[in-house]
C-alpha cells in the first residue's frame, strides 16, 4: 500500500467514526423548563399582631435564660390579661406564655 492509500483510508476512517457519534441534543426551551413556584410572602397575618403580647413573652424569655426566675414569674403573671387577636404568631406566643405559667407553678 502506498503512503497516499493509507492516508486515504485513515482519512475516511476518521469520517465515518465522527459520523457515527452521537449528535448533542438541542438546548431545552424556556417555556418548557419546570416552573419553580415562589417562596410565599410572609403575610400580615402571620405576624404577632399584639406587641405587648410579644414584649412579654420575649422578656420572660430573657429573664428565664439569665436565671432570673422571679422576675421571670413575675412578668408572666403581669403578661396573664395580654390577649392576641388570634392570628398564628399569636397562639405560639400563647402557647410559650402558658408554658412559662405551668413553669411558675410550684410543685406539689
Amino acid at each position: 500500500m502506498t503512503y497516499r492509500l493509507k492516508l486515504l483510508l485513515l482519512a475516511a476512517l476518521a469520517c465515518s467514526i465522527s459520523a457515527c457519534t452521537p449528535k448533542p441534543k438541542p438546548p431545552a426551551d424556556p417555556a418548557t423548563a419546570p416552573v419553580v413556584p415562589a417562596a410565599p410572602k410572609p403575610s400580615p397575618e402571620d405576624a404577632a399582631t399584639t406587641p405587648r403580647l410579644l414584649e412579654a413573652v420575649e422578656t420572660a424569655t430573657d429573664l428565664f435564660n439569665r436565671g432570673e426566675n422571679d422576675l421571670a414569674c413575675e412578668q408572666v403573671n403581669r403578661a396573664e390579661g395580654v390577649k392576641g387577636s388570634g392570628s398564628p404568631a399569636d397562639a405560639e406566643l400563647t402557647k410559650r406564655l402558658e408554658r412559662y405559667r405551668q413553669a411558675c407553678e410550684p410543685n406539689e
